[in-house]
């Protein structure tokens, strides 16, 4: 039996402490996991992130080379550790550093499908005042609506930090932790999420809503409904179950959205769904940056989509506790300057200290990984279009660019460092949060003519053709050369 120790944590919330069994021959960020307590790790406890610090008060475990690489000298003999890696052995008293995460925006808006389209007699069978959820579990971000079945109007919004961060920032980094052993922790981690925003709906509003809609990628879906995750980490990369998924949740009728692929899920679905592109005739491109980037072009009812894994770049938190859109905005103004060179190096002496570019501090590490997401995307950009048989960028009418990042993105400075096109700038569109917007207009329709919007989103799923990115021929070509600026 292995021995056990007593670690007491500080949050930081008004002097509030949390007393914790530990057993020794774990780390810290094991034992904070299972009480809950969702420390920032985008690499899965790996410890090459560097994010999970703790401070130790006293009696510090001796520092891993790891730590050693991660934390500067003067910070560990003040007794910071990382999560990850520490192992302490007595009896001890931690700080858990949390502020990092606080700058992350979760959005619940969206420029596009507020409305049904359908007459209002449409709705005239339902009870007055009847309400629906939207729920947008997104990797990074969690967020909900609720919403007047009969008018669409948006009564109340809930959102957070996703809780299962801690196994990871990213997709991949999730699967991973999923299919190692953690599975049951993920789920209980996302429901209890979506429960707390459940109760606060219904406690504004003093009645139970009829329907709940979920729409979220296709690993979000499967650690929220207990699916295996071990199919969707490895070749040739198959989901448990992505078609449309109807159950009770807390008492209330839920509807998972379907999905396309392993990594093309239904909130791709919602977002074509809110912006009504199946029927679009002119080809679009659908762009959804988030930590996993999903793409989407349409010519004439055929759907071609494919994904690209950015990590914690676009959503996540950069070294100088930056957003995505920050970070690119300020690389836009150093690469102007001449303070950085296409090839992304920044100009001595800022190599190794970093620089403030306009009120945003950023490293070489911020641009490199900036550098490798956005090469990532342009080269699925280059295959969509080469697969549809669109020669240039002039054939297309409109891009849309969805989610939170999206939203907070500069423009130009996107174009200038090379994540848009410059052909395709006066053709963007910000529409939002569009997996939120889909998931309420679905259920909206769902509850008059469930058949029927089965139906519809099906059609959209049947039109698609998906593609892996990585193995096409040349993309290691195409990636390198969209990597300069």
């Amino acid at each position: 039996m292995s021995e056990r120790i007593m670690i007491t944590v500080q949050t930081g919330n008004a002097g509030e402490e949390i007393y914790l069994l530990h057993d020794v021959k774990k780390t810290v960020l094991e034992t904070l996991r299972e009480s809950e307590i969702a420390l920032p790790s985008l690499c899965s406890g790996m410890g090459t992130c560097g994010r999970c610090k703790v401070k130790f008060l006293g009696y510090a475990p001796f520092p891993t080379q790891t730590e050693r690489g991660k934390i500067a000298p003067d910070k560990l003999r003040e007794g910071y550790r990382l999560s990850c890696m520490a192992k302490p052995i007595k009896n001890c008293t931690i700080q858990a550093l949390f502020a990092e995460e606080e700058k992350i925006k979760v959005l619940t808006e969206s420029s596009i499908g507020r409305e049904s389209s359908e007459p209002e007699r449409y709705y005239e069978g339902l009870e007055t005042g009847s309400s629906v959820i939207a729920a947008d579990i997104g990797t990074t971000t969690i967020a909900m609506r609720l919403l007047d079945v009969s008018t669409g109007e948006v009564s109340d919004t809930y959102t957070c930090l996703n809780p299962q961060r801690s196994y990871g920032m990213d997709v991949v980094e999730r699967i991973r932790a999923g299919s190692d052993g953690y599975a049951v922790q993920l789920q209980r981690l996302v429901q209890e999420a979506i429960l707390k925003g459940m109760e606060h709906f219904i406690q504004t509003a003093h009645a139970k809503p009829k329907l709940m809609v979920i729409a979220c990628n296709t690993a979000m879906g499967h650690l929220f409904m207990g699916y295996p995750t071990d199919t969707l980490g490895k070749s040739p990369f198959r989901p448990v179950n992505i078609g449309l998924t109807e159950f009770s949740f807390n008492g209330v009728r839920t509807v998972l959205m379907p999905g396309i692929s392993a990594f093309v899920g239904g909130d791709i679905v919602a977002g074509l769904y809110a912006c009504e592109l199946y029927d679009s005739v002119k080809p679009w491109l659908f762009l959804d940056l988030g930590t996993n980037a999903e793409m989407v072009i349409g010519t004439g009812g055929r759907f071609l989509c494919t994904a690209a894994a950015a990590g914690p770049a676009f959503e996540g938190k950069g070294e100088g506790n930056t957003t995505g859109p920050e970070r690119i905005g300020a690389i836009a103004h150093l690469l102007e300057a001449g303070l950085a060179d296409e090839t992304g190096l920044l100009k001595e002496p800022y190599f190794e200290a970093g620089i403030d570019a306009d009120g945003i501090f950023v490293t070489q590490k911020d641009i490199r990984d900036i550098q490798m997401a956005k090469a990532a995307v342009r080269a699925g950009i280059h295959f969509l279009l080469k697969k549809s048989g669109i020669s240039g960028y002039e054939p297309i009418e409109r891009v849309y660019l969805a989610g939170g990042f999206g939203f907070y993105l500069d423009k130009e400075a996107a174009v200038r460092i090379g994540l848009i096109p410059s052909e395709l700038q006066g053709k963007l569109e910000v529409v939002g949060n569009t997996s939120l917007t889909g998931a309420g207009l679905a259920g909206r329709k769902i509850l008059i003519d469930m058949t029927t919007e089965k139906r519809n989103l099906e059609d959209i799923i049947k039109n698609c053709e998906v593609f892996n990115l990585a193995v096409q021929q040349d993309f290691d070509k195409k990636y390198i050369e969209y990597l300069n600026f």
